[in-house]
């Protein structure tokens, strides 16, 4: 496995923890391991740079003037912001995102396949020459910009492809051992993705398992603190080293059920609502 999975791994402890850890390292490369003292499993699956707003028309890295938070007015779909540095927004970045995606999904702003409701009559919804969706999340008006803020059914879809890769690696990774989600004690959260990341809204559009809230943590850059151990400590080098060599690597790409499983997971939350029972309840199906 590469450097920075392994120096999260280290990190983070799994190799010495006797309950059940799910650790997701969300960025473009979407690295995944589910293990304990007594094995790790891992696996890396392409999500793109969806995560860090890449491949997202008003995308950005979480920064200052980035929308971080998002929450959408039922009646009148006006959407309530909140930017990094508490300032106008210029573009939405990846945890923003997640907000968005699951507020216009239980707004009905969209259905579970990320397609705008054509039979909404409302300014902040419009359709293009070529009739793709979108939907405005500000106005160049609003704030002074040189274009409207807006997220388009080809961002949706972009970002269901990057949910659903990560959300059917860490399910083929859990299933390769004949298990499931509910085996899980712990669900690390590593990356560039923010400490605003929403679990309920992660868990809302299929990208987090529907399990206890409370095995969720966040815990950061993960990979730059094992590496500072790995510098510092001798023996944090050496366990660096072992851990590479005890993980076992799923190759998702010949796994007989991974391309199964990652087209049905890419829905919002996923083809299989029974997966997502919160999110069943919520949308009353």
């Amino acid at each position: 496995m590469g450097g920075d999975i392994t120096a999260g791994v280290l990190s983070a402890g799994i190799w010495a923890s006797d309950e059940n850890i799910l650790f997701i390292d969300l960025g473009t490369n979407g690295e995944i391991v589910f293990g304990n003292k007594d094995f790790m499993m891992s696996c890396a699956c392409s999500a793109g740079p969806a995560f860090e707003g890449g491949g997202i028309s008003c995308g950005m890295r979480a920064s200052n003037g980035a929308v971080e938070k998002v929450s959408i007015d039922k009646e009148t779909l006006k959407p309530h912001l909140t930017t990094i540095g508490d300032c106008d927004p210029i573009g939405i970045c990846g945890s923003g995102i997640i907000d968005l995606i699951c507020q216009m999904l239980i707004t009905g702003i969209v259905d579970r396949r990320g397609k705008l409701q054509r039979d909404l009559d409302n300014k902040r919804i419009r359709f293009n020459e070529h009739e793709i969706g979108e939907y405005v999340l500000a106005f160049k008006e609003e704030y002074n910009l040189e274009n409207d803020i807006t997220v388009t059914e080809v961002d949706i879809d972009n970002f269901i492809k990057a949910k659903g890769a990560i959300y059917s690696g860490a399910s083929v990774l859990v299933e390769s051992l004949g298990m499931d989600f509910s085996i899980v004690d712990k669900v690390y959260i590593a990356g560039g993705i923010g400490n605003n990341l929403n679990i309920e809204n992660s868990i809302l559009i299929g990208l987090l398992p529907d399990i206890e809230r409370e095995k969720f943590e966040y815990i950061g850059n993960s990979s730059l603190v094992g590496s500072y151990l790995a510098l510092i400590s001798k023996d944090a080098k050496q366990k660096l080293k072992q851990i590479g060599n005890e993980m076992t690597y799923v190759e998702l790409s010949v796994y007989p059920t991974y391309m199964d499983e990652f087209i049905s997971a890419c829905f919002l939350p996923h083809t299989n609502i029974e997966q997502f029972p919160t999110v069943k309840s919520l949308l009353g199906e």
